[in-house]
């Protein structure tokens, strides 16, 4: 058996060299003055071990611990890596490396480190280093879980030292993360009777009641947990949402218990949505991830295709009655679980649209899907053939025209998880193939990318790309139409650093040019503290959504706050669309967080037409969503002119899974108008032309998108509000292939099919 020491082995003074005394001597100097907490010193001990002893294993190992306590990443991961060079069978360095790595976000990096560890003599580990293991693999490295192989170093350090309480304690948060609540309760409570102070088992036994929807137990561990930490934030959110399903908080309960929420004095919303998920056959539990809506077999209704992590992906077919019923089977489509984007487009100009998944994104590397339609209501996985796989670790993606030949193109960022996977641009051959030119293109970035859209926000005539990265600045690659793209971020204005997630354009100010929209993922904390406040403070400022408005001179301008959006949110998926038909388009965002203490409502906001928004939430019936919101997306499934939306749930976890939702709209008085493109000489679906409407004093512009929000199609056709108009006086499409066409005098009210070239 194989001993792990970190010290120096003591031996005899008169054994020692001259130098071995005086890297001896440095090397204990630096770790007391790293017990001290006196880092330079410290730092100074260690370099001078390594000045006469390059080699020495342990100092380097200590270095990288500081540099990891300093934030100092990247010189912790290299004197680390340079450790592991030189003794590739120990342990310390590579634990204290994947530690790094994960705190850079690169999770599968760490993971490989991780894999290292538990390759070299497993049985040896000592608990300190089981400890960690178990940590990394089901605690920080949440992103990319083994919860099976977590709880297995946490119970071997039990089956050592059965009292070890910090063993147990993480034991039974990856029992809660199982969806194992039985077993972590009684964990968490056994903890509690040796150590009744013990605030995170108190805190971790009310969010298990919780999730267990228990909520008789889940309050009175709560109310415990913050008599031992009164200010917790979390601790008062979770208590009051367990006190909301028991019918609020009663009259007699003490103000410490309370936390009052900031309340917006607006108007009931216009239109009340309607969850018929389970009524209309849509309620899958998956993990949510991705959905896109596309009438796939031409039948006139808008279909939908759905996946998450926990079972396989559905093709729900719109029966025309209200009601769906899951063909993927059938279709072809069953044999795959997991992903994250899901769009719908004909890539092949044939008249029926195709789809593409991205897979793993997250969990790390897989081939990525592309699925062609057959015209039979079938589809052949053609991804092989075709050469669009991209194995990287893919997340958001778009289809568009990038070079405006008439067939589709796909950019796929990757890299989310920090494995330096570089986004793809694969260039559509137009015999079938694809191409990989992001090299070519300029825009092979390998930076953290997480989402991606298409839009041409300087009305050149070609798609410009935005890429949010999750942990770098965002980029805006401006389309030079040759070809090629260039990286304008920090002369546009939209270099944004923050926790990215998923972006889109839009004009939502109605002045005909593109704006640019990003959701954050928030800290919880930041949160809950917008919600007393109704605002961000300056110390959170960088959790707030971003909303940018085109300024029409190539610049833009960061109006979040003016608009109303300054306030905390963990939105991991994010959409658009205009539910009221008042011709002005509102934001949902889609909330939640790994943990599973995270209980974030979604959130519904209505473009006043003023540039500003309101939180209508409530108002709109939009409440029951309290979970992990995902890929929502927009469409008329129901053919009765407004806009329902489709809610994919789920966490990252196997106990974290809730019922995915869709909300019908209940609809107003307002007309409306549903445009859909047929390309002739540009693509088939018209992804990527620009679509004006003029009713009246409403000026209306849009994109046909071939993907947005989180990697999710809404449906291709344009659905414009009209307000009160009851006419439209001018409709104005402008082809990707630079043909335009217009039309005057329009009935509202209708569906209207324009074919590029011909007459109405």
């Amino acid at each position: 058996m194989r001993v792990f020491l970190l010290l120096l082995i003591a031996v005899p003074v008169w054994a020692l060299t001259s130098d071995q005394e005086e890297i001896e001597a440095h090397y204990r100097r630096g770790v007391e003055s790293m017990d001290q907490s006196r880092y330079n010193q410290a730092i100074q001990a260690f370099r001078r071990c390594l000045e006469i002893d390059s080699s020495h294993y342990d100092a380097r190992v200590r270095l990288g611990e500081i540099y990891l306590r300093q934030q100092m990443l990247g010189r912790a991961a290299d004197v680390l890596h340079q450790a592991t060079e030189i003794e590739p069978d120990r342990i310390e360095a590579r634990l204290v490396l994947a530690e790094v790595l994960a705190t850079e976000g690169r999770f599968f990096d760490s993971r490989q480190e991780i894999q290292q560890v538990l390759l070299t003599d497993p049985d040896s580990i000592p608990a300190d280093a089981r400890m960690k293991v178990g940590y990394l693999l089901g605690i920080a490295g949440g992103m990319l879980p083994n919860l099976e192989e977590a709880k297995r170093q946490f119970e071997k350090v039990l089956e050592v030292n059965p009292d070890h309480v910090g063993a147990s304690f993480q034991l039974g948060i990856v029992e809660l993360r199982l969806g194992q609540f039985f077993e972590a309760a009684e964990r968490f409570a056994s903890i509690i009777s040796h150590y009744p102070q013990h605030f995170e088992a108190q805190y971790q036994l009310g969010i298990t009641y919780l999730r267990s929807q228990d909520y008789r137990k889940a309050i009175p561990a709560l109310k415990e947990a913050l008599k031992i930490r009164p200010g917790s934030l979390e601790t008062k959110w979770a208590l009051k949402l367990a006190y909301d399903r028991e019918g609020g908080y009663p009259e007699d309960l003490e103000e410490r218990y309370r936390l009052s929420l900031f309340q917006e004095d607006i108007n009931n919303s216009p239109v009340l949505f309607t969850d018929v998920a389970v009524q209309v056959g849509v309620a899958k539990v998956d993990g949510g991830r991705g959905s896109a809506w596309g009438d796939y077999d031409n039948d006139g209704d808008q279909d939908i295709f759905a996946l998450g992590h926990y079972s396989p992906q559905v093709l729900y077919r719109n029966n025309g009655d209200g009601s769906f019923t899951d063909v993927a089977a059938r279709a072809g489509l069953a044999d795959m679980p997991g992903g994250f984007a899901s769009l719908f487009a004909d890539y092949d100009n044939d008249g029926d649209l195709d789809l593409y998944v991205t897979r793993d994104g997250w969990f790390g590397k897989k081939p990525n899907s592309l699925y062609r339609n057959n015209g039979d209501g079938t589809f052949d996985d053609v991804t092989e053939r075709t050469g669009a796989g991209d194995s990287g670790s893919g997340f958001g993606a778009a289809w568009g025209d990038y070079d405006n030949d008439g067939a589709l193109d796909l950019y796929i960022a990757n890299g989310v998880v920090g494995d330096a996977s570089p986004n793809v641009l694969y260039r559509n051959n137009g015999d079938g193939s694809f191409t990989n030119v992001a090299a070519q293109a300029g825009v092979a970035d390998t930076r953290s990318a997480i989402g991606t859209a298409f839009g041409d926000y300087d009305k050149d005539g070609y798609l410009d790309l935005y890429v949010v990265n999750h942990t770098e600045p965002n980029v805006l690659y401006h389309n030079n139409g040759d070809g090629t793209f260039t990286d304008v971020s920090d002369r546009a204005g939209v270099a944004s650093r923050r926790k990215g997630f998923v972006t889109f354009f839009l004009d939502y100010d109605n002045d005909a040019d593109l704006d640019l929209f990003f959701s954050s993922m928030a800290d919880f904390t930041d949160y809950i503290q917008s919600q007393v406040d109704g605002e961000t403070g300056p110390d959170a400022y960088y959790s707030t959504p971003v909303l940018y408005r085109n300024n029409g001179d190539g610049t833009f301008t960061d109006v979040t706050i003016q608009a109303g959006l300054n306030k905390a949110f963990g939105s991991m998926g994010a959409n658009f669309g205009d539910i009221d038909q008042d011709g002005y388009q509102d934001l949902y965002l889609a909330n939640g967080g790994p943990e599973m203490g995270r209980l974030e409502p979604d959130a519904l906001y209505r473009n006043n037409g003023d540039g500003t928004f309101t939180d209508v939430t409530a108002s709109t019936a939009v409440v029951e969503q309290v979970g992990k919101g995902h890929g929502v997306t927009f469409a008329d499934y129901d053919s009765d002119g407004d806009l329902d939306i489709y809610v994919p749930v789920g966490g990252a976890f196997i106990g974290d899974q809730w019922v995915n939702r869709l909300y019908r709209n209940d609809g107003n008085s307002n007309a409306w108008l549903v445009v859909k493109t047929v390309g002739t000489r540009s693509n088939r679906d018209g992804i990527g032309a620009a679509v004006t409407v003029r009713a009246g004093s409403l000026l209306l512009y849009a994109e046909v998108s071939g993907g947005c929000g989180f990697g999710s199609t809404n449906s291709l056709p344009l659905e414009f509000g009209l307000g009160s108009n009851k006419r439209v006086d001018l409709l104005e499409i402008r082809w990707p292939s630079g043909v335009v066409q217009r039309f005057e005098n329009l009935q509202v009210n209708q569906v209207l099919t324009v074919t590029e070239g011909e007459e109405l």
